[in-house]
This record gives structure tokens, C-alpha cells and sequence, in this order.
């Protein structure tokens, strides 16, 4: 092919390309969509580039919130704490009034046993939203990850409390069985309650993710 026409194939697939690009860079509901399908399918590593893409675009304020808050979940499914923890507390102070970007950040830093911190942020939680149970159970567990057992029972019972007035019953449930182990961990090896908090961790975050956390909020 003559390097006339060549040229002339370089150019017009440039500019295809960075049409494309400015398309999407233009319309973030074409990487949310995409975000959204690789999240779904597991696809993490993938899902992170299609979250900043959108995490950068000033179109759409509610948007870009929840791109960043997707970030700090994916970034943790991942066992990239820092990288949740850095981005949940530039959220945080980009909006210090967020009960999602607090719980993110409370999430992140429990991950990692940064319980000192993990209290400061899960506080912050239920000062904003005092009826979520869920809140109360994060911080009371990050109390006892912190060798406070006592202020650890107490706000595991306030959060048992919510729940019974709210009828949840499952969660009724395990806050109680939470405070008859916490009271019976003195007997055992730091292992078992090593294990047990770091599994009961794990279930906040999750039942944040799937019961707590709305992203219409963020996508209407």
C-alpha cells in the first residue's frame, strides 16, 4: 500500500478512536454500564478502570460519588487496603457529611485492623444515621478488636435494641449471640476471636453492601 494511503488509514483510525473515546469520556452512563456488568460478573480488576473513568468526570456530582464509593468496595474485595482506605478518605473529606462515604471508610480500616481508626469513622456513622443497627454493630465489633469489650457490648446491645424495635430478627439474633461470645472469649486462645471478628466483619460489610447501601440514591 503507498504511504500516501497508509497516512490516510493512521489518520482516519485516529480520529476514530479518540471520537470514541471523547463519546464515552462525554457520556459516563456507557462506563457505568460497563462498570457495573464487570462488578457483577467479578471481573474487579477490570470493573476498578471503568469506576475511575466515571470517578473523574464532573458530569453527573451523585455519579461520581458512587463511582469513588465503588472504588473503595472494589479496591477491598481485592486486598488492596490502602488503595480503599486512600480513596474513602479523600471522599470523606470531599463530603464529611456522607453516612456512605464514613461506613466505607469505617469498612476499610476494620479490613485492616485499624481499630482506633475503624471507631472514629463507624461513630461517625451513627451520629448521622443513629437508627442504622448496622452502624453500632460495625463500631462495637472494632471495640472489641480495640480490647474494649466492655463499651464493645454495650454498643453491640444499643444496636440489638434498634433492631428488635425495627423487627429484624435475624440481626436481633446475632447481635445477641455477639454478646454472650464476647463475653466468653477470655477463656479461649486470641486465635478464636481473632477469627471470629474477622469473619463477623465481613458480614457488616457485605449486609452493608447488599441491605444498607443504595446506589439509586446515587443513579437517579
Amino acid at each position: 500500500m503507498p504511504r500516501s494511503k497508509l497516512f490516510i488509514t493512521f489518520i482516519v483510525c485516529f480520529f476514530l478512536n479518540t471520537l470514541s473515546v471523547s463519546v464515552l469520556a462525554q457520556d459516563p452512563e456507557n462506563w457505568l454500564e460497563k462498570a457495573q456488568a464487570l462488578d457483577k460478573d467479578g471481573f474487579w480488576d477490570e470493573a476498578i478502570e471503568a469506576w475511575k473513568k466515571i470517578a473523574t468526570t464532573n458530569t453527573n456530582s451523585k455519579l461520581t460519588i458512587y463511582a469513588r464509593l465503588k472504588l473503595v468496595a472494589t479496591y477491598l474485595k481485592l486486598g488492596q487496603f490502602q488503595q480503599s482506605i486512600d480513596t474513602a478518605q479523600a471522599l470523606v473529606q470531599l463530603h464529611p457529611n456522607n453516612f456512605d462515604a464514613h461506613f466505607h471508610l469505617a469498612n476499610s480500616l476494620s479490613a485492616l485492623r485499624r481499630f482506633s481508626e475503624a471507631i472514629e469513622a463507624y461513630t461517625k456513622t451513627t451520629t448521622l444515621k443513629p437508627d442504622e443497627g448496622l452502624g453500632y454493630v460495625g463500631l462495637g465489633l472494632s471495640l472489641f478488636g480495640n480490647s474494649d469489650s466492655k463499651k464493645a457490648i454495650e454498643t453491640l446491645l444499643k444496636a440489638n435494641k434498634l433492631f428488635k424495635e425495627k423487627r429484624n430478627i435475624s440481626w436481633y439474633r446475632d447481635t445477641r449471640v455477639m454478646v454472650a461470645q464476647i463475653k466468653h472469649f477470655a477463656k479461649f486462645p486470641p486465635s478464636f476471636s481473632n477469627l471470629w471478628l474477622k469473619n463477623n466483619l465481613k458480614v457488616v460489610r457485605d449486609t452493608y453492601e447488599k441491605a444498607v447501601f443504595d446506589s439509586k440514591q446515587y443513579l437517579r
